[in-house]
């Protein structure tokens, strides 16, 4: 039994994970529109040197979007009954 409570917790805390980034990365899109990131981002440097603004623009609307309109289908309910 131990193995299988481990397995649930370990679900629920991915779960946890991933309601948390959507939400995260959604009030980043705020900050994007309110700061025009979309003309005054700065390049990446060091560990950042290969992420363009274009690259950083893509996750935080088309990726945060199409999982959101995922979420708004009915898979938001699944991951909220394991928060």
């Amino acid at each position: 039994m131990g193995r299988q409570q481990d397995y649930i917790s370990i679900v629920r805390q991915t779960a946890t994970i991933l309601w948390n980034s959507i939400n995260t990365l959604e009030a980043l899109q705020k900050e994007w529109q309110a700061l025009d990131y979309s003309a005054t981002l700065e390049a990446g440097e060091g560990e950042n040197i290969k992420q363009s603004r274009a690259d950083i623009g893509a996750v935080l609307f088309d990726t945060t979007d199409a999982l959101r309109a995922l979420l708004n289908g009915g898979h938001a309910t699944n991951l909220a009954k394991l928060l």
